[in-house]
């Protein structure tokens, strides 16, 4: 496995994770429109961008299998192929997202999890309990929990 910083010719892959994580992962707390919606269409020209700019990924025999972002104090767009998950590579990939915000000098991260992930983040020791929204670009209202973690 090797953890290494994204580059623009990786965004399609990225994107494609980020639909199959959100379709197999969160199928038991969201409704199937709200996941057609959530990942229906073409990857937008901004996610490009941001895969270029702020995104790590663990890729193994030139396979990309997770994903994540460090965007300022937040952890975001964090997702594992559904046929790696329950191997680590989420906990792995949140271990060097948080390094990293440390060396930049964040004293505390936030992010904003689906109902499903959130005692993933809590096992990490992210602290968060309250149901919020997220106001997703694709038109949806969907439920998360908004999580906290104070770096030491």
């Amino acid at each position: 496995m090797k953890l290494r910083k994204a580059r623009k010719e990786d965004a399609q892959a990225a994107w494609d994770i980020r639909n199959l994580a959100i379709q197999a992962g969160c199928q038991e707390v969201y409704t199937k429109a709200e996941l057609r919606i959530w990942t229906q269409g073409e990857m937008p020209s901004v996610f490009i961008t941001m895969v270029e700019r702020d995104f790590y990924l663990i890729e193994h025999q030139g396979k990309i299998l997770a994903t994540g972002m460090l965007d300022n104090d937040r952890i975001e767009a964090l997702f594992v192929h559904p046929q790696a998950m329950g191997q680590g590579l989420g906990r792995d990939l949140l271990a060097h997202l948080e390094s990293l915000a440390r060396e930049r000098g964040v004293t505390a991260l936030t992010l904003e999890s689906t109902l499903n992930a959130a005692d993933f983040y809590r096992s990490c020791g992210f602290c968060g309990e309250g149901i919020s929204q997220y106001h997703s670009p694709r038109g949806i209202v969907l439920d998360c929990v908004v999580m906290h973690k104070a770096l030491k």
